[in-house]
């Protein structure tokens, strides 16, 4: 993602939940069906305006300046030395940057990663790749030097080719987690997750299903029957894993693309809300307001 940046069609945006070619494609770089990449982090000029809902994983590590981004909504100030990461369904936004910010950020599938693996529960245990985790750290000047040598030679190895090419970027994109995830422990304090339970992969397929179904599926039921369990389980089980019933989970998945969506100069209220498939505006703006305390209208003047 080192090039210019290309606007992304309308037609892109009513559906802005993005692959790794068609977020590549917003920075001018032509890359089908790629199932990961590795920046080599140099100066991007410009960033796109729109936010989008990105369907893999990022692993970051900012190389200079300062940039404001948002993530499901959350801002967090990115500076010198900062490692962040983020998980399939998040909604990114790029608020502002610095002339000098630049980052060095690896994509990935988590097909493509855990493609022939046995223990396909690796990332979960890692600490920063979860649901209920925001993965942003400060590291000292060494332990940020150590990381980026190593998506530096992942980015020259991606570029070869071989037989076991594929097999070998696998196994340096584990290692590479791997080894950030024993230095994110020291920070966090956190210690090694054990494999997922049942109610964890669960909540995993609830929340895969919100992502694909949240515009046109706001009630429980949709969701409880596909996944062939109770009302009252699907809410337990959210509760225990995340902190919040799915309710919240599901108003947080429309609250987050509203806000996406509202960003657009191409979308004024009345089309978010068909967007989001609401039966009015009235209803779409009781909702907004409810949840951020004033009307869409306001959120997108402001």
């Amino acid at each position: 993602m080192d090039n210019f940046a290309a606007r992304s069609t309308i037609n892109d945006l009513a559906n802005n939940t993005k692959n790794i070619s068609t977020t590549l494609q917003l920075f001018g770089l032509q890359e089908q069906g790629a199932s990961y990449f590795i920046s080599e982090g140099a100066a991007i000029m410009m960033y796109p305006e729109e936010g989008f809902r990105a369907d893999y994983y990022i692993y970051a590590i900012c190389l200079s300046g300062t940039a404001d981004i948002a993530l499901n909504g959350e801002r967090i100030k990115l500076k010198k030395d900062d490692f962040f990461a983020v998980i399939p369904s998040t909604a990114i936004q790029v608020l502002g940057h610095s002339s000098a910010f630049k980052i060095k950020v690896l994509l990935f599938e988590r097909g493509f990663l855990l493609k022939n693996v046995s223990d396909t529960r690796q990332l979960e245990q890692l600490g920063f790749f979860n649901y209920d985790t925001l993965a942003h750290i400060h590291l000292i000047s060494t332990e940020a030097v150590f990381l980026k040598e190593k998506l530096d030679a992942l980015g020259a190895k991606s570029k070869t080719t071989g037989i076991f090419h594929d097999t070998i970027i696998q196994s340096l994109i584990i290692n590479l987690l791997f080894e950030t995830a024993e230095i994110y422990f020291r920070y966090t304090g956190a210690t090694k997750k054990k494999a997922l339970n049942n109610e964890e992969l669960l909540f995993m397929k609830f929340i895969k299903l919100l992502q694909y179904n949240f515009k046109s599926e706001k009630q429980l039921d949709f969701y409880t029957r596909k996944l062939f369990i109770t009302d009252k389980y699907l809410i337990d089980i959210c509760k225990k894993v995340a902190g919040k019933t799915p309710g919240t989970l599901i108003a947080e998945a429309v609250l987050a693309e509203a806000r996406l969506l509202l960003a657009l100069p191409e979308y004024n209220v009345s089309s978010v809300s068909a967007e989001l498939q609401y039966s009015s505006v009235a209803a779409f703006s009781k909702f907004f307001r409810k949840h951020t305390g004033i009307s869409p209208v306001e959120y997108k003047n402001k």
